[in-house]
């Protein structure tokens, strides 16, 4: 920050506070949390110009929704907000993004939207169920609120998008409007996916998905070997199978690493999506 200027690093998963555990003892961990973008807006109030760099799979949609619109409310009073997505800008993250009338991609961002989910515990008869699924689309509508209005798009078509849990890289999310501006000059932003599609590597740095959610196909993937990560193109499982089979020979006088490799053949072959 230098007076009529401010950059805000938002990496990680949203939150209203820090994540504890159990004994109440703070989670380690890079986290977007409400209770310090409030503390941090009121440091920024003045400056006229304003990046946030983005780099987050989503979390809290409550929180996400509130840290947009405390940022539009700092467009509307004529700060010039700009979003750069390192990474990704997923679920609550993209919510952010979308705050800003600016926002610059890297030709292998990624951005996601999809519709609200909850966990449920107990039991639950019909009508609240039923209720439980209105306050899910009550949700829903104010993401589509958001999307609507950086992208012009209507809102059937941000609806059906959500519902299809849409990927988008860099120049996809320009095409729809999330996004104007491609960074063709910029460090390439390397991401894969895991073998069994349950997390990102993102410049080498695994995030793990949701409980339930896997990365889509048109992802390449990673083939972990040890202590390393070689990077592949989407493949079948024959090819996997040789892939993984040439592996398994250059390895065979190393207990350790064909037995990963026989691990790596068996969630190759057998994994469910």
């Amino acid at each position: 920050m230098d007076g009529s200027y401010a950059e805000i690093t938002m990496y990680g998963d949203i939150y209203e506070e820090q994540p504890t555990n159990w004994w109440g003892e703070p989670v380690e961990g890079q986290y977007i949390l409400l209770s310090e973008f409030l503390e941090d807006r009121k440091q920024i109030s003045g400056c006229t110009s304003i990046t946030i760099r983005m780099n987050s799979y989503g979390g809290d949609a409550g929180a996400s929704n509130m840290i947009h619109n405390r940022l539009r409310e700092l467009a509307r009073n004529g700060t010039k907000l700009t979003c750069i997505v390192d990474g990704v800008a997923m679920s609550g993250g993209s919510l952010i993004m979308c705050a800003c009338d600016m926002v610059r991609v890297n030709p292998s961002s990624l951005v996601m939207i999809h519709k609200c989910w909850t966990f449920l515990w107990g039991g639950y008869n019909a009508d609240e169920l039923r209720e439980q699924a209105t306050q899910q689309e009550a949700w829903d509508k104010m993401q589509m609120e958001v999307y609507t209005r950086k992208t012009g798009l209507s809102a059937t078509v941000i609806s059906h998008m959500m519902a299809d849990t849409t990927c988008m890289t860099g120049r996809e999310a320009i095409d729809k409007g999330f996004a104007d501006e491609l960074i063709e000059d910029a460090e390439p932003t390397s991401i894969a996916a895991s073998a069994d599609g349950r997390s990102l590597f993102v410049n080498g740095r695994q995030m793990y998905l949701a409980p339930g959610m896997f990365a889509p196909d048109t992802i390449p993937q990673t083939i972990a070997m040890g202590n390393s990560a070689v990077q592949t193109e989407p493949m079948s499982k024959e090819t996997a199978y040789r892939e993984v089979k040439s592996m398994l020979k250059n390895c065979s006088q190393q207990e350790s690493p064909a037995a990963e490799a026989r691990r790596i053949v068996h969630e190759l072959l057998h994994k469910e999506r």
